[in-house]
């Protein structure tokens, strides 16, 4: 079996735009910053919405929180018939700080030049977390009957 996957790069690019918008309420720098991850949160699940189990869909999602505003999200795909486990150990939701006035572009927003994306957590770590995302849909949309489930998760740091 051959699976196919190609990032939809619209989709991709409107979840990063969203998780960038927060990015300046999740940088991490304590005690002048401390992330609300959970902000980041409510944008993978509005994408992962439609596919979650709870709404006819094949994906689980458990968010998991200890500390009020830093959650944790834990997704799973699990087709019919697996019997072993691959992990994504995703990605971590918070940034690292970022004077605005250092930049030459807006960190909070997402600067999209030609094939160049620009805004703070575009590479650490935010524009992961928007890819294992849209690996997710990709899953639930094409449901490969793989032998293996598969799991991310996106941490709270």
């Amino acid at each position: 079996m051959t699976l196919k996957l190609e990032l939809d790069e619209k989709r991709y690019v409107s979840l990063l735009e969203n998780l960038i918008g927060e990015a300046e309420f999740l940088q991490n720098n304590p005690p002048r910053f401390v992330p609300q991850e959970d902000r980041a949160v409510k944008h993978v699940l509005a994408a992962l919405q439609p596919y979650l189990v709870e709404n006819g869909g094949v994906l689980k999602a458990e968010h998991v929180t200890f500390v009020e505003g830093r959650g944790n999200l834990m997704l799973e795909y699990c087709p019919k018939g697996a019997s072993g486990t691959v992990t994504f150990i995703g990605s971590h939701l918070d940034v690292v700080p970022a004077n605005p006035e250092t930049w030459e572009r807006n960190p909070f927003k997402l600067i999209v030049e030609g094939d160049k994306l620009y805004g703070r957590g575009t590479t650490d770590c935010l524009g992961h977390v928007a890819l294992i995302t849209e690996l997710f849909i990709q899953l639930a949309e094409k449901k490969p009957p793989l032998k293996f489930s598969v799991h991310a998760v996106f941490i709270a740091r």
